[in-house]
């Protein structure tokens, strides 16, 4: 997938997620844009409805307030053609499921100036500051606009997006006809490494990972298995080949974080860590995998993409490593290093049991 998935049992920082899928035909746009539902109804002042709602009520309850969804929009998302603007209007509103969360789906059309050839800008600012709604917003694109086509990310540092013109892109024309743009790319980078760093179930393992290990070799065996690992589940997951929903993979993940802490509290490395690395390591790719929602088919600026993505929590593994282990090789030479690695340990472990039940439990509000 590639939009930024729902947070599960407070290991994540708070984020929503959504997609936007941009085709232009001549002087129209069509603009498919995807949101957490009870987010979108919250930012426009609708509230939010019971959560025992049934799908029909969830569509027409959209439909009925189609004006005031129509209004928030036209003020948040607009797409200009050479600085001119284009008129919006608001059409087919439905709903859709990706794993257990649900999204409204509403379908912007854009009339725009002249024949629609030019530069094109889409200015972003839904779920902005503005609409305090207590998460972090990203938004993944898919667009093809004024002859080229590629992927982005609008998040709160990146607002606009422009097209149609060969140096607005700031990269270069790939073989199949998709943009290389190398700002996207490294938002794609950032937003890798982001997931890592600010994902505490990842950090937690990784660190009980370093705890155990017993000297750079070691690290580097485990690192390394744990990046095959998850880089193999990332991409399978992206590419739609695997699919495994994510009430299954969070808790997994969480009973990664208190298995590795038992063995560091036990007996530290045993001879079978890589081999179990490498499971943990395909499970925690699912969880990678879970933030992203690919709108386009396999293709060139797809493979960019999940390299970018991947490349950030490489990144953010290695920055990881490079803080904590140094330190910890440290701390071992001092005459309490025992008792501080146990006591930090199951510390660990208590919070991973505490995940774990709480991503057996239903979810208990929007994503």
């Amino acid at each position: 997938m590639l939009s930024w998935a729902a947070p599960a049992a407070s290991a994540h920082v708070p984020t929503t997620d959504g997609t936007s899928v941009i085709r232009q035909d001549g002087a129209q746009v069509r603009y498919t844009l995807e949101l957490d539902y009870d987010t979108l109804t919250k930012a426009v002042g609708l509230g939010a409805l019971p959560r025992t709602t049934k799908d029909a009520e969830h569509t027409a309850f959209l439909d009925t307030h189609r004006a005031r969804l129509a209004s928030y929009l036209s003020e948040r998302l607009t797409l200009t053609l050479e600085g001119s603007p284009c008129a919006a209007s608001l059409g087919d509103t439905g709903i859709t499921k990706r794993q257990r969360f649900l999204y409204a789906r509403l379908l912007l059309t854009y009339r725009c100036p002249g024949s629609g050839s030019g530069e094109f800008t889409v200015r972003y600012g839904v779920f902005s500051e503005a609409d305090a709604i207590g998460a972090e917003h990203t938004n993944m694109v898919d667009y093809e606009l004024g002859g080229s086509g590629g992927s982005d990310v609008f998040d709160t540092g990146h607002r606009e997006l422009r097209a149609g013109v060969a140096h607005a892109s700031g990269g270069a024309s790939g073989s199949d006809g998709t943009d290389v743009s190398w700002s996207s790319t490294g938002r794609f980078v950032t937003l890798g490494l982001e997931h890592i760093l600010g994902g505490a179930d990842h950090v937690l393992f990784l660190v009980l990972l370093l705890l155990g290990a017993q000297g750079w070799r070691s690290v580097v065996r485990l690192a390394t298995s744990f990046t095959v690992a998850h880089s193999v589940t990332l991409a399978l997951a992206v590419l739609g080949w695997v699919d495994v929903p994510t009430e299954i993979v969070e808790p997994l993940i969480a009973l990664s974080i208190v298995y590795v802490a038992v063995e560091n509290v036990m007996r530290g490395e045993s001879r079978h860590r890589v081999l179990v690395v490498f499971g943990f390591g395909l499970l925690h790719g699912l969880g990678f995998a879970g933030a992203l929602d690919f709108t386009d088919d396999f293709g060139g600026r797809l493979l960019v993409s999940l390299l970018s993505f991947n490349a950030g929590i490489e990144l953010g593994q290695l920055a990881l490593v490079l803080a904590a282990f140094p330190l910890i090789l440290l701390a071992r030479r001092r005459s309490w290093s025992t008792r501080v690695h146990v006591g930090a340990a199951a510390a660990v472990g208590v919070i991973g049991l505490v995940w774990f039940v709480e991503r057996l439990l239903p979810p208990g509000g929007a994503a």
